[in-house]
């Protein structure tokens, strides 16, 4: 079997696993528990046919390294906690509940499982890893482009696992019984560090690596490749994925409005021009003692 047909092979099976275990244990965390599984897999099998790729084999060290990143850090915040006494896997993301709640029909939620949270979401992420597959396939020379761009996929690696790392540290400061008095560690959610300028620096990273890795194929092919509508796709799903993790949010946190105002959502090319003023009513209010009482939220609480 060819390498591409056996990493299709493994992106139906996990379909289709993904959907029976949702259905048997009412837990539909497991395309989560796969999501930053599955590209370092694909990167793996396409391999033995790259193996002379130089561009390759730079592409798939990155897409194993966010794997490594990702994977380590879903696994601090408990995300493959693993009972048998809890049907296995236990751990989900609290958006799911909240979706429960919200489509109560038992039916109609098996199948938003089965049509989107396995059959849009796992396709997705084959399709946005695919044109590491197509790189394989190149046979230019490396060039200055290349390497500007894996510096730039290099870089959005490190930007989200500094942001990774920034929210796992408020949300440690937010358990400690000395921080409670902080009105800025009360508000529930994070300002600190790269969050002071972003909602979700995590998103921009995340985004970004997966865009430049299409960006080196339409470089060293000089044509658009429909490989492309992968990181499109990513990009639609980050985009329902910040509207309902900001919905939770807002509901809980009454100063999240004003921050909405203040701070741009993923890249903060408006931070200092239209946001400038509602920024300062922002800091000045929280200096007054303006942030509400903090409410306690599990540390897993947070966007992918």
């Amino acid at each position: 079997m060819e390498p591409l047909q056996i990493s299709l092979t493994i992106l139906a099976a996990s379909v289709v696993l993904c959907f029976f275990a949702g259905l048997l244990t009412r837990n539909y965390s497991h395309v989560d528990r796969l999501w930053s599984l599955l590209p370092p897999v694909y990167a793996l099998v396409w391999l033995p046919g790259f193996r002379e790729n130089p561009r390759y084999l730079i592409g798939a060290a990155l897409v194993i390294a966010w794997g490594i990143r990702l994977t380590a850090n879903f696994a601090v915040k408990g995300g493959y906690a693993f009972s048998l006494a809890r049907k296995g896997f236990y751990e989900e993301d609290y958006r799911w509940p909240v979706l429960k709640r919200k489509i109560p029909n038992r039916i109609a939620f098996e199948l938003f499982n089965l049509f989107f949270i396995c059959g849009v979401q796992l396709p997705v992420v084959f399709a946005f890893t695919l044109p590491l597959y197509y790189l394989g396939l190149t046979t230019t020379p490396l060039g200055r482009a290349d390497y500007l761009l894996f510096g730039l996929q290099a870089g959005f690696l490190l930007l989200e696992t500094v942001a990774d790392l920034q929210q796992l540290a408020y949300y440690r400061r937010r358990g400690r019984p000395e921080h409670a008095a902080d009105p800025r560690v009360a508000l529930g959610f994070n300002t600190y560090g790269l969050f002071r300028y972003s909602r979700h620096p995590n998103y921009v990273g995340e985004l970004g690596q997966w865009i430049t890795l299409y960006v080196v194929l339409y470089a060293a092919t000089g044509a658009h490749h429909p490989s492309g509508l992968g990181a499109v796709g990513l990009v639609l799903i980050f985009l329902g994925s910040t509207a309902m993790a900001e919905g939770i949010t807002s509901s809980k946190y009454p100063a999240y409005a004003s921050w909405k105002r203040a701070t741009p959502a993923w890249l903060p090319f408006d931070l200092y021009l239209p946001r400038l003023r509602a920024r300062r009513e922002f800091w000045a209010s929280l200096e007054r003692g303006g942030a509400p009482a903090r409410a306690a939220i599990p540390a897993t609480e947070e966007p992918r």
